[in-house]
C-alpha cells in the first residue's frame, strides 16, 4: 500500500544515481483464475495487477488472467478488482519463476451505488473541494500542474461529525495522466484525509507507460522520472541496501540520547551537532529476511537525513545548504525490497524535503533509472557509443550453405542498454558493393541473433557482414561494424598446415566434455564453467558453435570478440535536437504525402493497420514528408495510409519513400587464407543444414494499391441499432454533429475537463450492470481508434463516405476491457458497405518488420522415430546463441551428436560476462570410427 505523510514543505533537486546491472536477471509469469464467490462464474475484464508497478492485465472472458516477463524477484502484492467487488489483495514472495495463485473469489459488494449522471460541471463547494484535493493528493509542483484527473467525478468529499479534518473517497479508480512523468496511473484510493498538520493517503496504484511523441518528450519524461527518483526515500533505502550511503550523497544523524534541546533547535547545524544532534551508526543496519529481495532495514527513533548532493531553495538550517526530510519508523524498522520500496509503508513516517512529493511524483516499483544526462546544447556521443560485435558460426562459407550469427552490443554506458537502439540492420554485402542480403532485426537488452541462407549461385570472393544501427550512424558511416566473410568456389579448400586460429589459454571459460573421444553419431555433452579472478562463479551470456574442423579449417579472418568487443575511442558531439540519425525504438517506414493536384502538402494522416488492426494519427511537414516509428512486429504488416484536409474528408495520395542505402565506407579488410583447389566438391549441404523443401524468398517490394472491399462481416456480433448511410444527415459536414439523439442509451455531449478545457464525450448510459456510464470503444472499419480524444477522429469523418453506423451496448470480449462498456462501429464507402464505390484516397501498403530466427537443427539419434539412413555430413554440429551461465553455479552444458565422419571438431565459445567484459575460448575434441 501506499502511504504518504507531510509536515514540512521544501523543494528539493537532484543528480543522478547508479543502478545494479541487471542483463542477465531471469524472468517469471503468474497466472490464476478470478470467479464470484457466490455463483462461482468466471468474472471477465477483472483488473489484476501487481501493487505500483507498471504489470497488469485484465481476466478473458473464462476468468483467467496472465502476468509475463516479470524480472524483479521479491515481495508483491498482487491486486485484483472489480466494479461490484470487494478488492483482493494477496501477498506473494516472487523469486525467479512461475508462480499459480489457482481460483481467487471476489466478493460481491454489499455497499449499493448511487447512479452518477456525468455533467459538464458540479456544485460550487464540490469545486473548491476539489482544488484542495487535487493540491493535497498530486502534489503543489510542476509535476502536479502537467498532470491531470481524467475522471474527477469518481472522487467524493463526506463530511464526517466530529472531526475538523478533510476527507475523500472514490467510487473507482482515480486516472491521472502524469504528463510531467510519462505515465497514466489508475490510483484505487482506500483512505485519504488532511489537515493543518498533515495528510494521509493509502491505495493501490497501477502505471501504464505513456508513448512519447517524439525522442525530446521521451527524453524529458526520462530525465524527470530520474529526478523524482533521486529524491525520494527508496534511493535513500536503495543505497543502505547496497552499502553506498555517503557514496550517494546521504548523511544520517539522529537525536541525542537525554539532551535538553531534543525539541527545541537552533537555525545552525553545526552548533546542535554533538551537542542535540549525532551521527546515526549505520553499521549491522540493514539485514535481509526469510523473503526473497527483502531487506529489514533498522532506524531507531527520528533520522534526520541530509541529501549532500543538491543544494535546497528553502534552508532548514542557516549554515548548511542541502536538502533535509526526517524518517521515523513505528516499530523502529521498515521491510523493503532490494530495489528500496516500502513494504510496511503505514508503518513509516516522512517529513521534510522527500515528503513534498505526491502522487504526481510516484514511479513504480519497476522503474529503473536511466543515467541520460540533461545537456543544453551540446550531447557528448562517445558516452551513446553503441559498438557492435558479430559472432558468426564458421569463419568462411560456400554457396548454399547457413550462416548463423549472433551480435553484441557494448554500450558508452552499459546501464542506457534499455534506452538506446532497439533495432539493428544486419546486410551481407557482395564484393562489388551491392547488398544481397538484409534483415531488421530487434535487440532484446544488447543482443540478437539470426542466420542468412547464402544462395547456391553466389561467386567465390571476399563478401562482408555489416551490422549497425540508425543512432550509430551519428558516429560516421565508415566506423560501423563489418566482418571479413569469404566465399570459397565449392571445389576450393584451406591448407591446414599454414592457416591455424590462435587459442587463448588465459580465459576465465573451462571447456570439458564427458569423454575424451567418441564414436561417429554418438552423443556429445559439454560442460561450461566461468569464474572470475578469484574464484567466484559468474554470469554470462553467450553464443556457441561447434564445426567440424576437417571441413572447417579453425582460421581466423578478423577480430575475435576479445578485440571487437571493445569500445572505439570516438571523439563526436551534437545538438540533440538535430541528431541526424535517432534512436529507433522499433520498426519504421517514411512517406511523402501529395494532395490532389499532386503537390506535396502538409496534411494530416490516418495510418491503419490492417494486421492487427489499429490506428496511428501523424502528421506530414510542409514537404509532404511523413514517418510512423516505434513499431513492434514481425514478418510483415499491412497499413493503409489517408489524408484528410480541414473539412474532415479523405483527399489526396501517400507515396512510401525507399529506405536509404549506407553508403560503402568501410575499408576492405585484407586477409589471407592458403587456398588450394581439389577438384572434388568440398561440402555436401545435409538437410539438417537446409532442408529440402527451403527456398530463398525475393526480395519484398512495397507498393501501394487500393483496398479491395471485403465481405460484410462484423467482427463485434450483430449490432443493437443501425443507421444507414442514407439515413446519415450529410448537410452538417461533420459526422460527431449527426450522433446525439440517434441511439437509445447514448449520450453525445461536450464535458469540461479538470484542466478547463472542453472535450466531447460518448457515454453508454444502458444495458449494463455498472454503477457509473463508461465511454464507448470507437472504431472505423472495426479497427479501434485509440488515443487522448477519438471524439476528435470522428469529427474529422466526412458523413457522406460513411456506409453505416452500428451501435451495440452490451460487453464484447473481443476488444477486451474496451469494449467493457459497448461499441460504437462506423463503416465508411471503402469497408464493409453495400457500396461498389471504392475511394481512391484508401491505399495499401506492405511492410516488412523484425525477422524471426530460425531454430538450429540436427539430429538426435537416441530418437527411434529417425531417418537412420540418411547420410550425415554436416559442417556445423552445434549453435547455440542463447547460453547462459549463472552466479549461483557459473556453469552451463550443452549436448549433441556426431556426424557420419571422423576426425576433430572445434567448439568456440564467445560471449560476455556481468561485469559486460569478453570471454572466449576454444575446444577440440576427436571423432574416431571403430
Amino acid at each position: 500500500m501506499n502511504s504518504l505523510s507531510h509536515t514540512k514543505i521544501l523543494s528539493l533537486i537532484a543528480l543522478i544515481v547508479l543502478f545494479s546491472f541487471s542483463s542477465f536477471a531471469q524472468s517469471g509469469s503468474i497466472k490464476g483464475r478470478v470467479i464470484d464467490s457466490k455463483t462461482l462464474e468466471p468474472l471477465p475484464f477483472a483488473n489484476v495487477f501487481l501493487n505500483n508497478t507498471t504489470i497488469g492485465t485484465v481476466t478473458d472472458t473464462n476468468g483467467d488472467f496472465l502476468l509475463k516477463n516479470i524480472a524483479q524477484e521479491g515481495g508483491y502484492e498482487l491486486i485484483i478488482s472489480f466494479v461490484g467487488y470487494k478488492s483482493t489483495q494477496l501477498k506473494l514472495e516472487f523469486g525467479n519463476g512461475d508462480v499459480d495463485k489457482g481460483i481467487v473469489k471476489l466478493v460481491p459488494s454489499e455497499i449499493e451505488l448511487n447512479s452518477v449522471e456525468v455533467k459538464g460541471t458540479r456544485d460550487k463547494e464540490w469545486e473548491r473541494k476539489m482544488k484542495r484535493f487535487r493540491r493535497i493528493f498530486l502534489g503543489d509542483d510542476k509535476a502536479a500542474d502537467e498532470s491531470v484527473i481524467s475522471n474527477p467525478w469518481v472522487i467524493d468529499f463526506p463530511n464526517v461529525k466530529g472531526s475538523n479534518k478533510f476527507f475523500a473517497n472514490a467510487t473507482g479508480p482515480i486516472e491521472i495522466n502524469n504528463n510531467a512523468l510519462g505515465y497514466k496511473i489508475f490510483f484505487y484510493l482506500s483512505y485519504f484525509d488532511a489537515d493543518s498538520k498533515g495528510y494521509s493517503i493509502y491505495g493501490h496504484a497501477r502505471f501504464a507507460e505513456i508513448e512519447a511523441t517524439d525522442e525530446v518528450q521521451r527524453l524529458q519524461w526520462e530525465a524527470t522520472r530520474r529526478l523524482s527518483y533521486l529524491r525520494s526515500s527508496h534511493h535513500l533505502f536503495k543505497a543502505m541496501i547496497d552499502q553506498r550511503i555517503k557514496g550517494e550523497g546521504f548523511y544520517l544523524y539522529t537525536d541525542k540520547a537525554n539532551s535538553e534541546n531534543a525539541n527545541v533547535r537552533s537555525p545552525y547545524f553545526n552548533f546542535e551537532l554533538t551537542q542535540a544532534v549525532i551521527p546515526y551508526d549505520t553499521v549491522d543496519m540493514v539485514t535481509p529476511v526469510g523473503q526473497t529481495g527483502v531487506y529489514r532495514i533498522a532506524l531507531k527513533g527520528r533520522v534526520e537525513v541530509h541529501y549532500h548532493k543538491e543544494r535546497a531553495p528553502i534552508r532548514t538550517y542557516r549554515d548548511i545548504a542541502y536538502p533535509v526530510s526526517w524518517i521515523q519508523a513505528e516499530r523502529d524498522f521498515i521491510l523493503v525490497n532490494k530495489e528500496g520500496y516500502e513494504l510496511n509503508p503505514a508503518d513509516v513516517v516522512i517529513s521534510g524535503a522527500m515528503s513534498t512529493d505526491r502522487v504526481a511524483r510516484m514511479l513504480p516499483i519497476d522503474y529503473k533509472p536511466n543515467l541520460i544526462p540533461i545537456i543544453k546544447e551540446e550531447i557528448d556521443l562517445s558516452h551513446f557509443q553503441e559498438n557492435i560485435y558479430v559472432h558468426t558460426d564458421k569463419p568462411y562459407y560456400y554457396p548454399g550453405e547457413a550462416m548463423w550469427f549472433k551480435g553484441y552490443i557494448n554500450y558508452g554506458t552499459p546501464l542506457w542498454r534499455d534506452s538506446l537502439s532497439r533495432t539493428m540492420y544486419v546486410e551481407l554485402i557482395n564484393p562489388k558493393d551491392k547488398i544481397i542480403k538484409s534483415k531488421t532485426l530487434k535487440i532484446d537488452s544488447g543482443f540478437f541473433h539470426n542466420d542468412f541462407l547464402l544462395p547456391d549461385t553466389l561467386t567465390a570472393g571476399a563478401y562482408y557482414l555489416r551490422a549497425y544501427t540508425n543512432f550509430s550512424r551519428n558516429f560516421g558511416d565508415s566506423l560501423l561494424y563489418v566482418k571479413p566473410i569469404p566465399v570459397l568456389h565449392i571445389t576450393d579448400k584451406v591448407n591446414l598446415n599454414t592457416e591455424q586460429a590462435k587459442i587463448d589459454e588465459e580465459n576465465p571459460i573451462s571447456i570439458k566434455t564427458d569423454k575424451e573421444k567418441y564414436k561417429p553419431r554418438e552423443k556429445i555433452t559439454v560442460s561450461l564453467s566461468l569464474k572470475d579472478e578469484d574464484g567466484n562463479p559468474m554470469n554470462s551470456n553467450l553464443s556457441i558453435s561447434v564445426t567440424d574442423a576437417t571441413q572447417v579449417a579453425p582460421v581466423t579472418t578478423s577480430s575475435t570478440i576479445l578485440e571487437g568487443f571493445r569500445l572505439k575511442k570516438i571523439q563526436a558531439k551534437s545538438d540533440k535536437y538535430t541528431l541526424p540519425h535517432p534512436i529507433e525504438y522499433g520498426v519504421s517506414f517514411a512517406g511523402q504525402f501529395f494532395n490532389n493536384e499532386n503537390k506535396p502538402e502538409k496534411s494530416l494522416l490516418n495510418v491503419l493497420r490492417l494486421n492487427p488492426k489499429n490506428v496511428i494519427l501523424t502528421q506530414s511537414n510542409e514537404d509532404g514528408f511523413f514517418t510512423v516509428d516505434n513499431l513492434d512486429f514481425s514478418d510483415s504488416a499491412k497499413f493503409t495510409i489517408q489524408g484528410i484536409n480541414a473539412k474532415g474528408k479523405a483527399y489526396g495520395k501517400a507515396v512510401l519513400v525507399p529506405q536509404e542505402v549506407v553508403p560503402m565506407n568501410f575499408k576492405r579488410a585484407e586477409y589471407h587464407l592458403n587456398i588450394i583447389d581439389s577438384e572434388t566438391a568440398q561440402r555436401l549441404i545435409s538437410e539438417y543444414e537446409v532442408p529440402v523443401n527451403s527456398r530463398l524468398l525475393q526480395e519484398v517490394v512495397v507498393k501501394g494499391q487500393k483496398v479491395l472491399e471485403e465481405k460484410d462481416v462484423r467482427t463485434y456480433g450483430r449490432p443493437d441499432y443501425v443507421i444507414k448511410g442514407k439515413d446519415i444527415n450529410t448537410a452538417y459536414g461533420n459526422l460527431l454533429y449527426t450522433l446525439p439523439g440517434k441511439f437509445p442509451g447514448l449520450i453525445v455531449r461536450q464535458a469540461t475537463d479538470p484542466g478547463g478545457g472542453v472535450r466531447w464525450v460518448i457515454y453508454n448510459t444502458r444495458g449494463l450492470s455498472l454503477a457509473l456510464p463508461g465511454e464507448v470503444l470507437i472504431t472505423l472499419n472495426d479497427v479501434a481508434i485509440s488515443g487522448k480524444n477519438p471524439a476528435d477522429m470522428i469529427a474529422a469523418i466526412d458523413p457522406s463516405t460513411v456506409s453505416s453506423i452500428e451501435y451495440t451496448s452490451r460487453i464484447n470480449p473481443i476488444y477486451g476491457a474496451q469494449g467493457a462498456w459497448g461499441i460504437l462501429a462506423i463503416y465508411t464507402k471503402v469497408g464493409p458497405s453495400d457500396d461498389n464505390s471504392i475511394s481512391p484516397n484508401f491505399q495499401i501498403v506492405t511492410i516488412p518488420g523484425y525477422s524471426l530466427s530460425k531454430k538450429f537443427r540436427s539430429p538426435d539419434y537416441q530418437d527411434p522415430k529417425i531417418d537412420n539412413t540418411k547420410a550425415d555430413y554436416r559442417s556445423t554440429l552445434y549453435w547455440n546463441p542463447i547460453v547462459k551461465t549463472y552466479s549461483k553455479t557459473g556453469t552451463s552444458s550443452f549436448s549433441f551428436f556426431a556426424s557420419d565422419l571422423s576426425g576433430r571438431y572445434r567448439i568456440v565459445v564467445e560471449g560476455v560476462t556481468q561485469n559486460n567484459e569478453p570471454v572466449r575460448s576454444e575446444h577440440f575434441i576427436t571423432i574416431e570410427n571403430e
